[in-house]
């Protein structure tokens, strides 16, 4: 599973400005599938510490301390699986001021370049981490060292020395990766996710209310899950709403995306 946040405002009476911002979560299992949850504040205890509350699998999030308690045993037990996508970001940054960043950042193309390789084979979760242990770790072990290095020369203040702590410290969840198939590099497809949320913002400007919110949370969660299924959102819709008239609470499963194909009467 990954998890990532955006913003969101909300008209809201009571705050000063009447405006509140709110933070519409977003939760993706296995790749596909999606739910988006509200919360009106950004903090840890309205957010991922009750969504995943007691999560004890794998867990994808950038390195931010809202999400520590999920992975110290105070609200979850998760095992944590960092994002190279945002390490990378802090190199790719000093690009244009150091040069030494080339170098870092090569080797984190490297990975991707094996994974590319690894999608071209369309290899299984076993032959996947097979081939990032023979090569994903030689990369891995060459840029570790040059972390220590460059960090320990560098001012701890430096823009160059905080990109190399954050990589060393998120070492052993960037690095979970090569010994399970089943996971990815980063957190990107959680972002692509998000990308709904920022559009719609640009669109609506504020949600009306923060029921209103929790309820476009529940919507965004069934239309991206269709999205991600293959299922295309506006007949699926169309067919699943004649439906439900006749449908008993008790089979709502079936007119979910995952399963709405399959049980489709046909034309």
């Amino acid at each position: 599973m990954g998890t990532d946040a955006t913003g969101l405002r909300v008209l809201d009476p009571t705050s000063p400005e009447h405006i509140q911002r709110g933070t519409i979560w977003a939760l993706v299992g296995d790749g596909k599938d999606v739910v988006f949850r509200y919360a009106p504040t950004g903090e840890g205890a309205s957010g991922p510490w009750e969504f995943l509350a007691g999560r004890k699998g794998y867990l994808q999030a950038d390195a931010a301390n809202v999400f520590d308690r999920l992975f110290n045993g105070q609200a979850a037990s998760a095992t944590e699986v960092g994002c190279w996508a945002h390490a990378r970001r802090k190199f790719v940054a000093l690009q244009d001021t150091d040069c030494r960043v080339a170098y870092p950042i090569k080797l984190i193309g490297r990975l991707y370049r094996i994974e590319r390789l690894a999608d071209a084979r369309d290899l299984g979760p076993e032959e996947r981490a097979a081939l990032r242990r023979e090569r994903s770790q030689r990369a891995l072990d060459t840029l570790h060292p040059w972390l220590v290095a460059t960090a320990a020369k560098e001012p701890p203040s430096s823009d160059l020395a905080r990109a190399c702590g954050y990589v060393l410290n998120q070492w052993a969840a960037l690095t979970r990766f090569v010994e399970d198939g089943r996971l990815g590099l980063d957190n990107n497809g959680v972002e692509r996710q998000l990308r709904d949320i920022a559009l719609g913002r640009k669109n609506y400007l504020f949600a009306g209310s923060h029921d209103a919110a929790r309820r476009s949370a529940t919507l965004y969660s069934l239309m991206r899950t269709a999205t991600q299924h293959g299922v295309p959102p506006l007949p699926y819709l169309t067919d699943v709403l004649r439906r439900l008239a006749g449908c008993d609470e008790d089979r709502l499963d079936e007119v979910l995306p995952d399963r709405w194909s399959a049980g489709r009467a046909p034309p």
